[in-house]
């Protein structure tokens, strides 16, 4: 009988590195165990979105009859959405790791997008360890409910950001996660694995002395930095798309706002100025201990400085990071 109630917090978010590409079965990877949970405000489901054709066709009445109806569920491009807190741990790790093009590891370990990066690619379905992972949307009760599993995931989107006035500045991540595989929708394994962990990162503990914005000092409010990775399908197969791989730009964007003041009014003259790109200090976010999750931007430049008037006179400072051919990108010292 269906006397259950759920609320969409009871729901969790997993996900696992993946064995062989796209297998999302019970069997490979097994997802009644070795999870890890990412800590996200509430799940959020995706937008099935099947192929549907409902055209009329010229026939008599103009209706449309049963036999025009058609549905295809397995080519298309499935994406879900997650935002959280921020936990310095192997789940929230290995977006990260997907996001900028590198090799997945279930440990926890540094993240650097490099000065020249493809992403991984490949064929769905193959055994090919680090390259695609298995995301599981659990039900809080299998018996009155399903899970959602979504197998051959790429991370193409994450943002980590922090505000000193909200939270205590608790730093906050959001992702989007993307699949060429369809997704299965009646799972009734119950999951198990590695809680998120109990490490949290916050804006007070960053070391304000070099902190680095636009290549300056200045007091910060709030910052956030933003790697964009587009994922690309192509061909076909029973259960989607037969290969994946990554789309012809990786972004970086970083952005704080700032105290105007002595020292950082020269941001809104320097965007006006500028003419080349600032070469080392860009963007920095160091925390007294490096390992906390210190986040560097060397190479880039200005995209907009606007005025904020708040009660107190602020900038809003974007940047973009840029790659010099040797340096990473982007650094997250995390281990």
């Amino acid at each position: 009988m269906a006397n259950e109630v759920f609320s969409p917090r009871d729901f969790k978010a997993w996900i696992i590195e993946e064995t062989v590409t796209g297998n999302a079965s019970l069997d490979a990877p097994v997802i009644t165990g070795s999870l890890l949970q990412l800590d996200v405000d509430s799940v959020a489901f995706p937008s099935l979105s099947p192929n549907q054709v409902t055209a009329v066709r010229s026939r008599g009445g103009r209706v449309l009859h049963d036999e025009d109806f058609f549905q295809d569920n397995t080519m298309r491009a499935i994406e879900v959405s997650l935002a959280g807190t921020f936990r310095q741990d192997s789940g929230t790790a290995m977006l990260m790791q997907s996001v900028t093009g590198m090799d997945l590891n279930a440990t926890l370990a540094d993240v650097a997008m490099v000065a020249s990066p493809t992403g991984v690619s490949g064929a769905y379905g193959q055994t090919e360890s680090n390259k695609t992972f298995t995301l599981v949307l659990a039900s809080p009760d299998t018996t009155g409910g399903f899970n959602t599993v979504l197998g051959g995931c790429l991370c193409t989107s994450f943002s980590l950001n922090a505000d000193m006035t909200a939270d205590g500045g608790l730093y906050k991540f959001e992702a989007t996660i993307s699949s060429g595989q369809k997704p299965i929708t009646n799972n009734v394994a119950t999951e198990s694995g590695s809680a998120f962990g109990s490490t949290l990162r916050t804006m007070s503990t960053l070391n304000s002395s070099n902190i680095k914005v636009g290549a300056i000092t200045p007091v910060v409010n709030s910052f956030g930095v933003t790697i964009e990775s587009p994922a690309i399908y192509t061909g076909f197969s029973s259960n989607g798309y037969h290969s994946f791989a990554r789309g012809s730009e990786f972004t970086v964007i970083a952005n704080a706002t700032v105290k105007y003041d002595e020292v950082s009014k020269v941001l809104y003259h320097n965007l006006n100025q500028q003419t080349a790109i600032t070469d080392g200090n860009l963007f920095t976010m160091p925390q007294t201990t490096a390992t906390h999750t210190s986040v560097t931007i060397p190479n880039g430049f200005l995209t907009e400085v606007a005025f904020n008037e708040g009660d107190a006179m602020m900038l809003d400072v974007e940047l973009q990071g840029t790659s010099d051919g040797s340096a990473s990108i982007i650094t997250f010292d995390m281990a």
